[in-house]
């Protein structure tokens, strides 16, 4: 029988395929999972990855490139705190080009890598996008389902009106949330804002945001921040600690810039905790109404997007509590706030008092994401149903 005969090339190749996959001497536990892309800096020039490994790597590494080159290099760091699970590494990746695709994979060179992925860095100037948007989300095939149909949108960027995971202090909670995320979050940046269940306990012991902003990067100082994509400027707020001076300031702050300056169209602000709902057991939230409602009005926000009751209602354009356009539009700008509560991302859905309010325009309880399109000319609000992809209620609203 004749001795079989591999040609050097096929060697070469298989040999490269195995130490590019992981070297076969490193120790079990160091490939990474969760890969997670955000923004911590700005969109038109970085781009953000944390993931996890089970055991320490001797480095945290970021391999990128334009297209599908992987020339570029980063070095990360670890982060963790004290109910962690695993390993936490975060790396920035700066210098970006606007508008551009980059292929890139997480690691380190003895531990492993992963399969390569991309991102799209966000463009200059005022192209249109689309971006995508859920609350109170949690692990289940609801919530796994959104993901997927979020996914296939191909959205610029996707927020979660708070109410990640669910964790609720039980740390490998977060670790099965980022597993089913995953598909979405290695090419997509996530960016959401807290809800009252992301404030933990663990053993009765209150560890408040830690495990959040631990794994999670954003801008600073996190628990609260903004950004910009094309010429629309994103506030996510802490409607959790809404009556923290600081943060109010802060907020009010952010918004009066957002009005001066001249490269922002759309102002849009993010939070949990909405203002107005009929929900059975979860009326009109006074307080938050009392603390936010003038500053809203003042510095003329869009959009209000909310979650925390499962599921969706729509306010008309309101100027305080009148509505200042009925009916279904479009409505001009200069109207009023439009208020949105999406909590349909996946937990179980709460009922509706009976009798609708003046003020809504729309509301049904189902699960369902948001999808959102603005343009120069109009922002586009579309609730799409999960369990058809039907749309369930959609708005414009012009520019005047």
């Amino acid at each position: 029988m004749k001795p079989v005969r591999f040609q050097p090339l096929i060697v070469i190749a298989v040999f490269s395929l195995l130490s590019w996959a992981r070297s076969p001497l490193a120790p079990e536990g160091t490939l990474p999972t969760q890969l997670r892309l955000s923004w911590s800096g700005p969109p038109k020039t970085t781009m953000t990855v944390v993931w996890q490994t089970a055991l320490p790597t001797e480095k945290s590494v970021v391999e990128y490139g334009a297209s599908d080159g992987l020339d570029q290099r980063a070095e990360g760091r670890r982060v963790s705190y004290p109910y962690e699970t695993g390993i936490i590494h975060e790396a920035v990746l700066e210098g970006l080009e606007p508008g551009q695709r980059y292929s890139y994979r997480v690691g380190d060179p003895k531990g492993g890598f992963s399969t390569p992925s991309f991102f799209e860095t966000a463009p200059s100037g005022d192209k249109d996008f689309l971006f995508t948007a859920f609350g109170d989300h949690g692990v289940g095939e609801t919530s796994k389902t959104n993901v997927d149909l979020v996914l296939s949108e191909n959205p610029a960027f996707h927020l979660i009106l708070g109410d990640l995971s669910y964790a609720n202090g039980n740390q490998p909670v977060w670790d099965r949330w980022f597993d089913q995320l995953e598909p979405l979050s290695r090419r997509i940046p996530v960016m959401p804002t807290l809800g009252n269940h992301e404030n933990e306990q663990v053993d009765g012991t209150p560890i408040g945001y830690v495990a959040y902003l631990t794994r999670l990067a954003l801008p600073p100082p996190e628990s609260r921040y903004s950004f910009d994509y094309g010429e629309a400027r994103f506030v996510a707020f802490n409607s959790h600690q809404f009556s923290d001076p600081e943060q109010m300031d802060w907020f009010t702050s952010t918004l009066k810039s957002a009005r001066l300056d001249k490269k922002v169209r759309w102002l849009i602000v993010f939070q949990h905790h909405p203002l107005y709902s009929s929900n059975v057991g979860r009326l009109n939230n006074q307080p938050l109404i009392d603390a936010v409602r003038s500053v809203l009005d003042t510095y003329q926000v869009d959009l209000v997007f909310a979650g925390h009751n499962h599921n969706y209602e729509r306010s008309y354009p309101l100027k305080g509590a009148t509505v200042a356009q009925s009916g279904p539009g479009p409505y001009r700008k200069s109207s009023g706030v439009v208020f949105t509560i999406s909590g349909g991302g996946g937990k179980s859905l709460y009922e509706f008092v009976e009798e609708q309010p003046a003020i809504t325009a729309y509301r049904e309880s189902s699960p369902h994401y948001l999808r959102v399109r603005v343009t120069k000319k109009e922002l586009q609000v579309e609730a799409v149903r999960t369990l058809d992809r039907t749309v369930a209620d959609s708005f414009t609203i012009l520019e005047p």
